[in-house]
This record gives C-alpha cells, sequence and structure tokens, in this order.
C-alpha cells in the first residue's frame, strides 16, 4: 500500500523560534510507551501493511523498534526541530513520486534531517549522496548550487536509486543494505551466504552497522505507522524568483525572518549573495507577501573582496568607486599592510570584481581522516571533498605526482560543497 502524506499548512507565527520550541508538543510522551507498543499483537498486524515490513515478523518489528528506541530518544527533539525547515517540500517530492511514506524516515538514520551534514566517505545532504551516484542520478554541484543539498533533487535521486536497489534485491531491507553498504558488496555477501527474508534481520549477511542501520530505518518506520513516534507539522513553503543582484540575508532580513533561517530552508545555497544569477528561493508561506514587498530593496549594499598580489586600500577604493576613508571605516581591523588572500568589505559598486557572500551555515572546512580506496587518485580524492590535490599533499607532506595505495589514510580538509 502506498500511502499520500499531510501536507497541510501550519498556522502563521510571529517568530519562528516559537515554532521551533513548540516541536517538544509532538514529542512522544515516553520511549519507554513505544517499547511497550511493541508487545501489542494488533500494532504488528496493523504495521505489516507496509510495503516497508512486508515479510518481516513481528518479532523483527519488536527488535527494530526497540533498538531505534534506544538509539534515537535522546536525538529526536533534534530531529523535529531540523526536520520542520524541510520535511514539507520532501514529503510533496515523496507524494509525486508514489513511493512509501515511511521511506521519509532514511534521512534521520542518514543525516539526522541535517541537509549540510557531511560524512568522511563524502556523502552528502539529507539522504547523504556520494558525488558518483549523485552525478549518475542527475545531480549537479557548482560554485553558486549543490544539487546534493536540494531538498526536491536530492529525494527524487535517492527514491530513485532506492527503488532501483528494490526492484535488484526484491525487498526493503536488502535494498536499504544496498544503499548503506553498496549493491555490489551486498551481492558478493549474498553469494557467499544466500539469505531469505524469513531468516529474520539478525541473520543478513552483512556487517553489524549496517544490520542496525537497516533496523534503525524499520524500526522507526514502524513507530511512526504506529503513532509512537510523531513528526512535528512541517513548515509549508512557497518558491520566491529572484533576479540577481541579490542579497539573500539582507532580503530575509527585510522580510522579518529570524537570523540564518532562510539558509535552513534554501540549503543547495553557496552563496547569500547573486550577482549575475537568477536564483529560486522557498520561504516560509506565513513570511511570503513581506518577502516578495521587499525584493526591490534588496540589492547587494556591501560585498568581500579578495585581496590579490599587488592590491593596496588606494588601488581598491579607485578600482570599485570608493574612498579609502570608507573602506577604513569599514574594515576597522584592517591595518596598512594587505596579505594576499585577505577578504575586506566594500561598497557594492562594481559586482562584476567582488567575491559574494557564502552561505553562513556552510562551515568553511573540515579536517577528516580518509581511508584510500581502490580507485582513488589524489585528484579523485581532492575534488570528491572540494579541495585541491596541493592543499592534499601539503597537509600530508605528499608529492603532488605521490602513488597512493587502498589502505592508506590521509588527512583532508574537506570543505562543504565537495562536487
Amino acid at each position: 500500500m502506498k500511502k499520500n502524506l499531510s501536507l497541510s499548512s501550519t498556522r502563521p507565527l510571529k517568530n519562528l523560534s516559537a515554532l521551533l520550541l513548540s516541536c517538544c508538543l509532538y514529542a512522544p510522551a515516553s520511549w519507554a510507551d513505544s517499547a511497550q507498543s511493541a508487545q501489542n499483537p494488533e500494532l504488528n498486524k496493523q504495521q505489516l501493511s507496509d510495503p516497508l515490513f512486508k515479510g518481516l515478523t513481528p518479532e523483527d518489528l519488536e527488535m527494530a523498534r526497540a533498538s531505534a528506541s534506544k538509539y534515537y530518544g535522546k536525538r529526536w527533539p533534534t530531529i523535529q526541530q531540523r526536520s520542520r525547515f524541510v520535511r514539507f517540500r520532501m514529503l510533496e517530492s515523496l507524494n509525486r513520486q508514489h513511493v512509501p511514506s515511511s521511506l521519509q524516515i532514511i534521512p534521520v538514520v542518514e543525516s539526522t534531517y541535517n541537509p549540510y551534514a557531511l560524512s568522511h566517505a563524502g556523502a552528502l545532504g539529507l539522504w547523504q549522496l556520494m558525488p558518483r551516484t549523485a552525478k549518475g542520478l542527475g545531480i549537479e554541484a557548482d560554485k553558486k548550487f549543490n544539487g546534493r543539498r536540494n531538498i526536491e533533487q536530492s529525494t527524487e535521486a535517492a527514491v530513485q536509486y532506492l527503488m532501483k536497489l528494490h526492484d535488484r534485491f526484491d525487498n526493503w531491507p536488502l535494498a536499504l543494505a544496498a544503499y548503506n553498504l553498496g549493491p555490489n558488496a551486498v551481492s558478493r555477501r549474498l553469494k557467499k551466504s544466500p539469505w531469505d527474508i524469513a531468516y529474520g534481520l539478525e541473520k543478513m549477511p552483512v556487517p553489524t552497522s549496517t544490520r542496525a542501520y537497516v533496523q534503525h530505518i524499520i524500526g522507526l518506520a514502524s513507530l511512526l505507522e504506529a503513532g509512537s513516534l510523531h513528526f512535528p507539522e512541517p513548515i509549508k513553503t512557497v518558491p520566491v524568483h529572484l533576479k540577481p543582484p541579490v542579497d539573500i540575508h539582507l532580503l530575509a532580513k527585510l522580510g522579518g525572518m529570524e537570523k540564518d533561517d532562510i539558509f535552513r530552508f534554501n540549503p543547495s545555497l553557496n552563496q547569500a549573495q547573486y550577482f549575475t544569477r537568477a536564483v529560486t528561493i522557498h520561504v516560509p508561506e506565513f513570511n511570503h507577501l513581506k518577502i516578495q514587498n521587499n525584493i526591490s530593496g534588496s540589492g547587494p549594499k556591501f560585498v568581500q573582496l579578495k585581496v590579490r598580489k599587488g592590491d593596496s586600500l588606494w588601488s581598491i577604493a579607485k578600482d570599485h568607486g570608493t574612498t579609502l576613508k570608507l573602506i577604513k571605516q569599514i574594515n576597522r581591523d584592517t591595518g596598512k599592510i594587505l596579505r594576499i588572500g585577505q577578504r575586506l568589505k566594500i561598497p557594492a559598486n562594481q559586482l562584476a570584481k567582488a567575491s559574494p557572500n557564502e552561505n553562513p551555515l556552510l562551515p568553511s572546512n573540515r579536517r577528516i581522516r580518509y581511508k584510500v580506496r581502490s580507485g582513488d587518485s589524489l585528484w579523485a580524492i581532492a575534488s570528491r571533498f572540494g579541495t585541491t590535490v596541493k592543499a592534499i599533499s601539503r597537509v600530508n607532506s605528499l608529492a603532488r605526482n605521490s602513488m597512493i595505495r587502498p589502505g592508506d589514510t590521509l588527512w583532508v580538509l574537506a570543505q562543504v560543497r565537495p562536487s
């Protein structure tokens, strides 16, 4: 049975912080209650109606619910808060594709509903899509946008991939295991140790972490289906089409939105300012009119400039149609000597020469320990994590043409927009 998801809109609230605080009202009264519900035979009978549970025994479901309750009980309030920003559009996407409603649980286990989540392996977004997988599914990334963080694009791609896996393995536990471990890895393990769903989840021939991954998804979906677990009502959003130049931060402020919330609704944005490219953003329905009325006044007032070799405060002022005095007033901590790569805030008079501000929710870098896999090269790893061969070589004291082998470990300063 394929269910339609509830998309009823929230009532307008003056303060989005109050809206998020209301998440607590939706939390299950007790995760112990969820564990007790696992003993209810009628509950088990009802839950078998979801395609995700097809072929599973009541004992499998009971064990999965207990494991999920134990692991996600303390994490659930955070997941609830994050889900309000992205779940409305994700549910719309799931409905359009006519897939089981229980698939909305997968981003809980993959990313705890954090669209900015970046794994050590380079997986990104709500659905933790790998670069190669995403590219094969038509998702693109560039300096301005990242499709793996786009709510609709990533959801559609993940569902497309999951349905292919389901068709290949003919049941959801193996499809979920393949999403986590990789389809070829699952096939190799099944060849050595054939498995049927009647054998039970505990006997799946996969690593312990993958088995727990499958059980957590099935357990959370089972609790959600039973009404023992709840998501808060998602915030209904509407699209707004913007022509350049536009300052997203300024527009959000003029529209009465809370600080940085516009980037929680629009995680695919790499920039906070768009000088030459049109952009479509999504804003809460109750902010829409005020946002729309302030578009004309949302042009950037200030921009960033990266200092290059030969630059001086005087030459920068001349090139950008401003004064040395004003640049010093705006950048009070800047001395007479500039450093190459230093960023200055300047009036937005010459946008063609300026660098746009970045999405403030993007961490500038993240130092991770990466284990080299078969087929990797320094260039491929650098491309995956949005960095350079030079940077990886410098951090690991390697020559740029160094040979790397599967099993080697590298430190990588991973940018949040690996392509």
